[in-house]
């Protein structure tokens, strides 16, 4: 008997370390801390500042000179004898040339920067809109719990109340109904949890199963100015970026300069009245200005550049009136959803509560019969159900007032 109790605690124990491996604890996380982590984390945004590396980096080969040309002769360069010449030949534009260069580079990584901004905007956007979107599907799994629960009860009591004959098997069949349909929408309902559970931990990109705390409602600040949004700021850091460029452009019309130097050498008698050996050793140095002669294309390339800043400027433009429309949009949504929550929070949930209680007492007092309790309950239900959107709604549309007047 002792080895038959031994071994049947001993299975218990695998069994327990089994079943744990398949039990992930959470984690709670409020709303500041999530967002942090996934600034820290993210893979996409991690990116993005390397890019933004790439640009800084990108600046120093602004002074890009063409490669150096050098070259050899041999033959009869001088006289009938054969000579040698080396040489060696730089071609350079224009100092402004590269001064534009710099200036170009320099405000492709100021908009690389802002770049980054702007996905972390988007990134704690979305971790706002997804940590509000589980506490929504939680709250509705509590609520869907607490009528399971309700209604699994008076299943048990329409059963009794069959056996003794004190009511029909349409009592109790609906009570089944009701409770078979709540089970399937707790099943959807935690496949919905799932699904953003794994949004979440992608966008904090960790391998700790996060939990949002319960945070109820956002109170948006409605009263904050649209200039400083990312976005804008993106588009205006384009229009300068397109100045630059046509700067460049035009800077490339300059002539550029021409250098060479030039080793010879020179057999026989020379001027001076000398015989020289073939062994290298005249000098010259060449000077030179390259003109820009055929600038057909590079004109074309100004008219381009500058057809470029137009469109940066409507960019820019639309950009703000759209942002604009949207946030009046959004000042209004919020405004409307804060008077719907405001609404049922002052009456129609003590309503709901009142009905819930009072339909309980009154079905056990018999003075109403299954049917009667089960629209009134399900009116309840409805009353708080609806409430939990309401508050979803007022949620997304205060982030969405947030993130409109954000400043990164």
């Amino acid at each position: 008997m002792k080895n038959n109790h031994k071994n049947i605690i001993a299975v218990l124990v695998v069994l327990f370390i089994v079943a744990g491996i398949g039990i992930k604890a959470q984690t709670p996380i409020n709303l500041q801390t999530a967002i942090n982590t996934a600034l820290e984390n993210n893979r996409n945004l991690k990116n993005e500042r390397l890019k933004s590396e790439y640009s800084k980096a990108l600046i120093k080969s602004s002074n890009d000179i063409p490669q150096t040309g050098v070259s050899f002769d041999y033959g009869q360069i001088n006289s009938a004898y054969n000579d040698m010449k080396f040489g060696i030949s730089q071609n350079i534009a224009f100092p402004t040339v590269y001064k534009k260069q710099k200036n170009v580079y320099t405000e492709e990584w100021k908009k690389s920067l802002l770049n980054v901004s702007f996905k972390e905007y988007e990134l704690k956007k979305a971790v706002s809109l997804t940590f509000y979107n589980i506490l929504y599907w939680k709250e509705k799994e509590k609520l869907l719990r607490e009528t399971l629960k309700l209604y699994t009860d008076f299943l048990d009591k329409a059963n009794i109340r069959l056996k003794a004959g004190e009511s029909n098997i349409l009592e109790k069949t609906t009570a089944s109904n009701q409770k078979s349909a709540i089970e399937i929408q707790l099943k959807q309902l935690q496949q919905e949890l799932s699904v953003l559970g794994h949004q979440f931990q992608w966008l904090l990109n960790t391998e700790t199963d996060f939990i949002p705390e319960d945070e109820n409602k956002i109170n948006a600040e409605i009263q904050r100015e649209l200039s400083t949004h990312p976005f804008i700021k993106m588009q205006q850091q384009q229009k300068s970026v397109s100045e630059q460029q046509t700067a460049l452009e035009k800077a490339k019309l300059l002539p550029g300069l021409q250098i060479a130097y030039n080793l010879n050498s020179f057999r026989g008698m020379g001027a001076d009245d000398k015989i020289y050996s073939s062994a290298p050793q005249f000098h010259s140095v060449q000077l030179g200005v390259l003109i820009p002669v055929f600038s057909s294309g590079q004109k074309a390339k100004i008219q381009a550049a500058k057809i470029a800043e137009s469109v940066a400027e409507n960019d820019l433009r639309n950009t703000e009136f759209n942002l604009q429309n949207q946030l009046k949009k959004a000042r209004e949504i919020y405004q409307s959803n804060l008077e719907i929550v405001s609404k049922y929070e002052n009456s129609d949930l003590k309503n709901a509560d009142v009905i819930t209680e009072t339909a309980k007492k009154q079905f056990i007092g018999g003075d109403i019969n299954y049917l009667e309790f089960v629209i009134l309950v399900n009116q309840a239900v409805q009353l708080k159900n609806n409430y939990t959107d309401a508050v979803w709604k007022l949620n997304q549309s205060a982030i969405e007032l947030e993130y409109l007047t954000l400043n990164p």
